[in-house]
């Protein structure tokens, strides 16, 4: 089955440009970013959504030439000193092999853009370019605020990132995107995105709106200055770009913009000499020197105040625990008392105990002593029960005996009863009765 060609959308932007802003929309919108991204800080409370990896890797590339993202005598000459470029090859296909669409924003990609262009393509990843812009005056200001840029600085570095990524990304499908309207008409600026990029970022805007909306407040823009109220010390050349405005997105401007460009660089080069870049990275050296030092001071003073509130800690900590040692001894004082109450209490019971016991054992004797005499009883019982039974014996023998008299006397009875009927009723009974009559007489 064949593999879906990825597709980078390659946010190009000057700093303090809305770059975080669009950038962290398109996470929002489902855009992978990458694994580790920036951390947000006081100067962007709600993050940069700069990858950390190719951050890393893009600080060594300009380091590689000398450059950096304020270097004013930047040429696209200057690239063609990059080497050993395996390094961001790797790191991404590491980050984004996954992707179907992915995104990488950082302010360097204006100077970089050849070089990215150069790997994605031998990667076979379909570039599609994101071009957010913002008033210059308030990307100087933010940069002086930030870094103490002088303005003029500020301008003109806006003006470089802005016809250096303008050039770059000409032959690609492309989309500027003011500032401002990205914050005050969200669905508009997605849905021109969706239409010039040929993708469909409108239906997960719809899906996640509330998301997005919560994320672009009004607040998140500082230093707000109307487009149309341009200073009048405001280099001709800025002037001359930001007249050229409402016609980015639909009109083909590359003869105005290359006439810009040529008169920007140009300029560049009436002062782009040895003595004077010689001198100048003298002054950056001697920047970076003291902002290494500042940055290791603050780096110590720091550590003195994790230090501090390290002790602090430690000896609100010990404090805590002498209250809890404190209360500790209190509650073994008590349990203590407590203790030796029990124990009074106990040694009370025990005597109470011992007292039973005694009354027990001669309850025990006495129990025994009765035992002795029921069974002495019981064995009497058993003698007497031994008697009756013999008796009843002699009784059930005489009464057998008795039935059986009485049986033959009963008989002998019948027997003579039987006589006598024969008797009287016999003759000779009759004949006899006179005698029988005198006889009677006679035993009287």
């Amino acid at each position: 089955m064949k593999k879906n060609k990825q597709t980078a959308l390659l946010v190009l932007g000057m700093h303090r440009s809305g770059t975080s802003a669009l950038t962290g929309t398109l996470g929002l919108l489902d855009i992978y970013l990458g694994s580790e991204l920036m951390q947000a800080d006081v100067a962007n409370e709600k993050g940069y959504f700069e990858n950390n990896i190719l951050y890393t890797i893009n600080e060594k590339l300009l380091a590689q030439i000398q450059s950096s993202w304020d270097d004013l005598f930047y040429t696209e000459e200057k690239l063609e000193k990059i080497d050993g470029l395996q390094e961001l090859k790797e790191a991404l296909s590491s980050e984004f092999k996954y992707a179907d669409t992915f995104a990488i924003k950082d302010p360097r990609l204006a100077f970089l853009f050849p070089i990215y262009q150069r790997v994605l393509d031998e990667m076979g990843i379909e570039i599609k370019i994101l071009l957010p812009y913002r008033n210059p005056f308030e990307v100087a200001s933010s940069l002086f605020k930030r870094d103490g840029m002088p303005l003029e600085k500020g301008m003109l570095l806006w003006a470089y990132h802005f016809l250096l990524t303008e050039k770059f990304s000409r032959g690609y499908q492309r989309v500027f995107i003011g500032f401002d309207h990205l914050i005050e008409n969200t669905s508009g600026v997605i849905d021109e995105i969706s239409h010039k990029l040929e993708m469909d970022l409108s239906s997960r805007y719809q899906k996640s709106k509330k998301n997005v909306d919560n994320f672009l407040e009004p607040g998140l823009k500082h230093h707000n200055i109307s487009m149309n109220n341009l200073s009048e010390n405001m280099p001709e050349l800025i002037k001359e770009i930001l007249t050229l405005e409402e016609d980015f997105n639909t009109k083909d401007l590359t003869r105005e913009f290359d006439r810009l460009y040529q008169q920007l660089f140009s300029y560049q080069k009436l002062f782009y000499n040895e003595s004077i870049v010689e001198l100048l990275r003298e002054g950056v050296e001697t920047k970076n020197t003291l902002l290494e030092t500042q940055k290791a001071l603050g780096e110590l003073h720091a550590q003195i105040q994790t230090q501090n509130k390290v002790i602090e800690d430690k000896e609100q900590s010990i404090q805590k625990q002498n209250v809890q040692i404190q209360t500790q001894n209190n509650v073994i004082q008590e349990k203590e008392q407590s203790i030796q109450k029990q124990n009074a209490q106990i040694q009370t019971q025990n005597k109470v105990i011992q007292d039973k016991e005694q009354s027990i054992q001669k309850q025990n004797a006495q129990i025994q002593t009765q035992n002795k005499v029921i069974q002495d009883k019981e064995q009497s019982i058993q003698k007497q029960n031994a008697q009756i039974q013999t008796q009843n014996k002699v009784i059930q023998d005489k009464e057998r005996e008795l039935r059986k008299t009485t049986f033959q006397k009963d008989k002998q009875i019948d027997a003579l009863q039987q006589e006598l009927t024969q008797l009287y009723m016999s003759k000779s009974w009759k004949l006899t009765k006179p005698l029988r009559w005198i006889v009677r007489k006679l035993y009287r």
